[in-house]
């Protein structure tokens, strides 16, 4: 079970009140947040869109903070702001596919980018996305 630190939750509530929450409502939220973060399984698959210039230069190791647990959300995104076919006149875009450890997990980063981008449902993960394991990268 994932614990947020409690020095974290006066900034987290003040991110929900500066959106427009009242304190109640605020709690409310970042209870129900962390709430589903706890009832994330031990192993979690993660998709993150990266733009190169050639596939050759993926850094593996380190392939990004920034995921999204939710692939459809994440294409529709994309192609619906039609970014990826934008990128795609300088190089190519793929989609990789990893599986994480839920320990991985930058608790506050992801409660904090949440708040604020609530569309986006994103996953943040610790030390630059190093030592996820890669299940697949494909063009799009």
């Amino acid at each position: 079970m994932m614990k947020l630190p409690k020095k974290f939750v006066n900034h987290l509530l003040s991110l929900y009140q500066d959106m427009g929450y009242d304190q109640g409502s605020a709690k409310e939220e970042l209870k129900s947040l962390v709430d589903f973060m706890n009832s994330l399984p031990k192993e979690i698959l993660l998709y993150r869109i990266i733009h190169l210039e050639n596939k050759k230069i993926l850094d593996t190791k380190k392939l990004g903070s920034h995921y999204s647990y939710d692939k459809e959300n994440l294409l529709n995104s994309h192609y619906g702001r039609s970014s990826v076919s934008f990128l795609n006149q300088d190089g190519q875009t793929v989609l990789v596919t990893v599986k994480v450890d839920k320990k991985q997990i930058d608790l506050v980063e992801t409660l904090s980018n949440n708040i604020l981008y609530p569309h986006e449902m994103e996953i943040t993960l610790k030390d630059y996305g190093h030592g996820v394991t890669i299940l697949d990268i494909e063009n799009i």
